[in-house]
């Protein structure tokens, strides 16, 4: 596999965190986010994704890591990942190094059409675009658009994929072994043995969310153990 040239080299082989927290949630504050950030950071990951212009400010302040920045807009209560170019513009201001988006079937029809939106956002912000995608068929496409890497956000989430709440493995060997891009694994990643194995897969990165910085969830699979 052959990286991009753009796309930053310095997240091969890290761990990224993915700091975030759904809208209501107790931890859903901009400083709170911000310090969990800062804890990771110290944790030793090497990279952040985070959604929303005042949170990446927030955490640019505090680190040089690179982030990856998404703008979630809700429609009926659920997330589209960075719908148009305002909000791509409004995530590299802040100071994104990443721009994430959507470019599964599951963007809505409301949002720009994502092709176009990735060539502009290369070309105009000159930021490196990663693909949230679930299947190869659309990891493929948003490689011929122009996507500096994939990431298996999407799998579980579309209607093709829908319901599945665990990795692929079959999907990211397929990617690795079809794509010219970085694969980065993330979606499901709850034990450190997964992320040692997607390494050994051939994945260019691993992002964790959940599983790391939402308490609510963590403390799910406790009671999950109890109950069952």
């Amino acid at each position: 596999m052959t990286t991009s040239a753009i796309f930053p080299a310095s997240l091969k082989s890290k761990l990224i965190v993915s700091c975030q927290a759904p809208p209501g949630d107790p931890l859903d504050d901009v400083d709170t986010l911000r310090r969990i950030a800062l804890s990771v950071v110290r944790g030793g990951a090497g990279g952040l994704r985070a959604n929303g212009a005042d949170c990446i400010a927030a955490f640019r302040k505090d680190t040089t890591l690179p982030i990856i920045g998404i703008l979630k807009r809700y429609e009926n209560g659920e997330p589209n990942i960075t719908p148009d170019f305002a909000s791509a513009q409004a995530i590299s201001d802040a100071g994104a190094d990443i721009i994430g988006m959507d470019c599964s079937a599951r963007r809505p029809a409301s949002s720009e059409r994502w092709p176009q939106l990735l060539s502009r956002i290369r070309q105009e912000l000159r930021r490196p675009v990663l693909a949230d995608i679930a299947t190869l068929d659309e990891a493929r496409a948003a490689e011929q658009a122009g996507a500096d890497a994939i990431a298996t956000t999407m799998f579980g989430y579309t209607p093709a994929t829908a319901g599945q709440r665990s990795i692929s493995w079959t999907l990211i060997e397929q990617l690795v072994r079809s794509l010219r891009l970085p694969v980065i694994v993330e979606g499901h990643v709850r034990q450190p043995q997964e992320v040692r194995r997607a390494f050994d897969l051939g994945a260019f990165a691993v992002v964790v969310g959940a599983a790391i910085t939402q308490p609510q969830a963590i403390t799910a699979t406790f009671i999950a153990s109890i109950d069952s």
